[in-house]
């Protein structure tokens, strides 16, 4: 690297990876993946070909060949808790924009305290657009047939709860697994 804005591209790329493309991977599987029949992890037969027996059979009854299609029990239970431990949010999470709950000694410069203080800030502000956006109506696919609100990249600075878990939201500022 020899430029500033080749260390500016080079930070903001693990910045990227380590906070918000990790969050946008890992914390919405659970919700959607967790439920077998929206993502089942694998087949056990072939689609059958029209006219054979195997065709008739399914379209006799649907849902049965459906479940021996699917993964067993035993697998779906496996891939459900290894979803639900890729999607939680650590306890001691501190996500993207807070000062509050790292290290608060991080820098004693005033210049670096005044940019964070102002990043900090928009990421308030893009959490107040994901709030209006999810809540107009004229902007489809905001919610789904189901009516959940997308918050799968809502920053979540103010959240100093700790209590962590499955939230479906939030970017932490590193990656926690």
């Amino acid at each position: 690297m020899e430029t500033k804005g080749e260390v500016v591209e080079a930070v903001t790329t693990i910045i990227w990876i380590a906070s918000a493309h990790h969050a946008a991977v890992n914390f919405g599987q659970y919700s959607y993946g967790g439920y077998m029949p929206n993502h089942p992890t694998m087949s056990r037969r072939l689609v059958p070909e029209k006219g054979s027996e195997e065709y008739s059979e399914m379209l006799s009854d649907m849902e049965t060949y459906y479940l021996k299609t699917v993964s067993t029990p035993t697998q779906t239970t496996l891939m459900m808790a290894l979803l639900e431990i890729l999607s939680k949010h650590a306890k001691n999470e501190v996500y993207l924009g807070q000062i509050h709950g790292s290290t608060p000694d991080w820098a004693n410069d005033n210049g670096v305290d005044e940019v964070f203080n102002r990043f900090s800030s928009r990421l308030v502000q893009v959490e107040k657009n994901v709030t209006e956006r999810n809540n107009n109506s004229d902007l489809k696919n905001r919610q789904g047939p189901a009516q959940v609100p997308y918050t799968l990249l809502y920053p979540s600075t103010t959240d100093l709860s700790k209590t962590g878990g499955l939230t479906g939201r939030g970017v932490p500022n590193s990656i926690s697994i």
